[in-house]
């Protein structure tokens, strides 16, 4: 992949936020599942709600001295632009290992830098999370099974000392039950809507939980 350039107006490319992500239609793209990289967990293709979680942490202004955790990372393009809007320590986290040459080509065309770990949400032990100052993912709890682990996941990193945790989601039913969940058990969380009109109109709800 060395020496890739994606030229400004390309098809199949999303310039926003100072990124650029690729379609599922680009010919890098392309090349990647004609090489059999085919992943199984829903990474195909960059979810929307990644731009909303995107906004809130350019309005929260994220401290390059900071360590942001993305699950369910898929092909990066939150990862990517931690990495490249804050300068902050970013490990990019995924179920699926055949989300990361798509993640790595993403990091190669943005010119960043993002630890990659192929782990599930229940593999992320209080142990590991001790350095993680910010966990974001986003399309994540789009099964009835997630909520638990997921739930079971942000209290392991409130008691690691991870200072917040944003899930996206356009809003799917076990979302809102997660988000139901953390409130019920006195967490400090909370949900908000947020809305944008780049790259196209988008909304999706963000449950912010705080430490």
């Amino acid at each position: 992949m060395s020496g890739i350039v994606i030229r400004a107006g390309e098809p199949h490319t999303i310039r926003t936020r100072g990124i650029t992500l690729l379609r599922s239609g680009h010919r890098e793209i392309r090349r990647l599942k004609r090489a059999d990289h085919t992943p199984s967990i829903h990474g195909n293709k960059v979810w929307n709600s990644s731009f909303l979680i995107m906004d809130h942490l350019t309005r929260q202004k994220v401290p390059a001295s900071q360590h942001l955790m993305d699950i369910g990372c898929g092909w990066g393009p939150l990862s990517i632009f931690a990495a490249k809007r804050f300068g902050c320590r970013v490990t990019a986290v995924d179920a699926d290992p055949d989300v990361f040459p798509y993640l790595a080509l993403h990091a190669e065309i943005n010119k960043v830098q993002v630890t990659q770990e192929t782990l599930k949400f229940e593999k992320l032990t209080k142990a590991r999370l001790a350095d993680v100052d910010i966990i974001a993912g986003a399309d994540i709890c789009f099964w009835d099974e997630l909520t638990p682990v997921l739930y079971n996941l942000i209290r392991r990193a409130l008691r690691a000392g991870v200072q917040q945790i944003i899930i996206a989601d356009p809003g799917r039913s076990p979302f809102y039950a997660l988000a139901e969940r953390c409130e019920n058990a006195g967490l400090d969380a909370r949900v908000v809507e947020r809305r944008t009109q780049t790259p196209k109109s988008l909304s999706a709800d963000l449950l912010i939980i705080n430490n």
